[in-house]
């Protein structure tokens, strides 16, 4: 006869939806989405944009989005808003990092904003973080590029016009500054636009032209624009 008191008691076995629970624990995940502003820029709401298919080719996908509703909730007009968005995938990796320029907010005014990935398909992300990396007023942002058409003439000249607005209340003066570069990105010249008396909440059209010396060819441009002080 076995003394049941001799008999060694198997170790509690776990059950096996302890064992997923567990495993579950254990395996990365991506961060739960989030989308932040600041004391002036606020979003009210955000969310990943559903996959949609091009209707030209049903294979191609659209590209991940984040859908967000941004407003200015201050009393000043915010001249132009950088946002930089993360986008990861299942396990918590990051897939992709994009920056996102807003212009023109003025105060208490909202607006809808797309925030596109550059490399990855809507399937292909699971979450993301987006936050305000800078926003900037226009007090120190005035004037601001709108539109820059360039071409070659005849006679191998470059050739620009271009629009600039004054997003700000005040009349101010301004300077367009291009800079040309050769495919080496050797600056090989720059031009410089004055555009006087620029109204409040008005464009201003300019227009250059730019012969480069013998030998060069230009290959890109870079513009920029500042106050006149």
């Amino acid at each position: 006869m076995i003394n049941l008191s001799d008999v060694e008691t198997p170790p509690e076995s776990v059950s096996s939806q302890d064992q997923v629970i567990e495993l579950a624990k254990e395996l990365p995940k991506p961060p739960e989405p989030s989308a932040t502003g600041n004391a002036q820029i606020t979003v009210f709401k955000h969310a990943l944009v559903d996959a949609l298919s091009d209707p030209q080719d049903n294979s191609k996908k659209s590209p991940a989005s984040v859908e967000l509703a941004i407003g200015n909730v201050s009393d000043t007009a915010i001249a132009a808003a950088v946002f930089e968005a993360l986008f990861y995938d299942g396990e918590g990796n990051i897939l992709d990092s994009v920056r996102h320029r807003e212009v023109d907010l003025p105060p208490g005014r909202s607006r809808a904003i797309l925030i596109k990935s550059l490399q990855y398909e809507s399937e292909k992300v699971a979450s993301y973080a987006v936050r305000l990396v800078r926003a900037t007023t226009t007090e120190f942002e005035k004037v601001q590029l709108r539109r820059q058409d360039t071409w070659t003439t005849e006679t191998g000249e470059e050739a620009i016009h271009g629009i600039v607005r004054n997003v700000s209340a005040v009349k101010t003066d301004a300077a367009v500054v291009v800079t040309f570069y050769d495919v080496n990105k050797e600056n090989i010249g720059t031009k410089v636009v004055l555009l006087r008396d620029i109204e409040p909440d008005m464009i201003r059209q300019y227009d250059l032209v730019f012969k480069p010396q013998e030998g060069d060819t230009v290959a890109s441009y870079s513009f920029a624009i500042g106050d006149i002080v």
